[in-house]
């Protein structure tokens, strides 16, 4: 009994106990929409400031399997999430300041203090889900190596967060959001993982899945 024991515990991915840069990046997006909603200079520097050490290049070996292509007449919604650490969001940055000297002043700051290059590196690949829609993604992760996992939606609808392992055990599943939670856990072993996002909206959702 106990090494039965013993051998699901290894079997089992454990929640990792620290976060990282995809959980900073989900949050510079939350920001970032909040801030534009009630254009507030701050919550939108703050955005900026989460995601300019963050880096993004293409998921190498990530396949797709959409369970059908968004219909030609479905409403669109944004064409991208956008990206916090643009120099568009720092234009609206210095919109929302206006003619308040102090909040200019918090702007100019940080346009200057920009990090001669990123202190971290994730991976991303971009998908357009129809309303109602699922992609199933296949990615392989390291065993004993901290995974964190997360999509960023356009915020026009929720999307869930489906995660499990190569026995189909649920890793991680996250309520519908416009920004839902990130999943880390660190996998037992080296293997192949499902990821599952689902459109729960009525709008086409164009979204980014991010990896650490």
């Amino acid at each position: 009994m106990r090494l039965l024991l013993a051998l699901c515990l290894l079997a089992t991915p454990t929640l990792a106990e620290t976060t990282g840069p995809v959980e900073d990046l989900v949050t510079a997006h939350r920001l970032y929409a909040q801030a534009v909603k009630t254009a507030d200079t701050t919550a939108l520097l703050s955005a900026i400031r989460l995601a300019r050490p963050i880096a993004i290049r293409p998921a190498p070996g990530w396949t797709v399997e959409a369970s059908a292509p968004p219909q030609p007449d479905e409403p669109q919604g944004a064409p991208a999430p956008a990206n916090p650490a643009s120099p568009e969001t720092l234009a609206i940055a210095l919109a929302f300041a206006g003619e308040d000297p102090a909040l200019q002043d918090l702007v100019y700051d940080l346009d200057v203090q920009s990090p001669a290059q990123p202190t971290a590196t994730i991976t991303a690949a971009a998908s357009t889900l129809g309303a109602g829609q699922t992609d199933t993604w296949r990615i392989a992760l390291f065993g004993q190596s901290p995974a964190e996992l997360a999509v960023i939606g356009d915020g026009d609808t929720p999307l869930t967060l489906t995660i499990t392992d190569d026995s189909g055990a649920t890793v991680c599943a996250n309520p519908a959001a416009p920004f839902p939670d990130p999943c880390a856990f660190t996998p037992s072993r080296n293997g192949f993982f499902t990821v599952a996002v689902t459109n729960q909206g009525t709008l086409t959702n164009s979204y980014q899945l991010l990896s650490n």
